[in-house]
């Protein structure tokens, strides 16, 4: 039987990840993923922080695959890794102990990192004095593929 490695996987994921943004500059109306890349962030860092094993390969690859995402699709560059820093370390704790429905839960990741990254590159654009960017529909759609994406690969984190 063939043994892949865990590198091998990380690198299959790669290769997927940067071929399907750029399906998305072609495609404007798949999902950037962002939701999906937020609640793999919360559920690994937390994982890291239950087991005090750290990967910091599979880390940095998400920060990375973010950054990425703030490139292709406009945002400020580390927008997202601010976001997502803002929301783990002031509302993760209360919202994974407050909120016992667990695909509640998970939804709130999702809507967070997409609203969170626009309210930072809105503030930003503030502090600039730049034009806003614009919460439109296509997000709330993104907002809710991601959600179903999700819960379809942590359907084991939600016992």
């Amino acid at each position: 039987m063939i043994q892949i490695k865990k590198n091998q996987i990380s690198f299959i994921w790669i290769i997927f990840l940067v071929t399907y943004q750029m399906v998305t500059s072609l495609y404007p109306f798949l999902s950037p993923l962002i939701g999906f890349i937020f609640c793999y962030l919360i559920f690994f860092i937390d994982d890291e922080n239950k087991t005090n094993e750290e990967d910091e390969v599979g880390k940095y690859l998400a920060f990375l695959y973010l950054v990425f995402i703030n490139l292709n699709k406009g945002f400020y560059l580390f927008s997202g890794i601010i976001s997502f820093m803002i929301f783990y370390y002031l509302f993760f704790e209360w919202i994974s102990t407050s909120i016992k429905c667990k695909n509640c839960v998970i939804f709130i990741y999702v809507a967070s990192g997409y609203v969170s990254i626009f309210g930072i590159n809105n503030l930003i654009a503030y502090t600039l004095n730049e034009d806003f960017f614009t919460f439109g529909y296509e997000y709330g759609v993104f907002i809710l593929f991601d959600f179903f994406l999700s819960v379809i690969y942590y359907k084991d984190r939600l016992q």
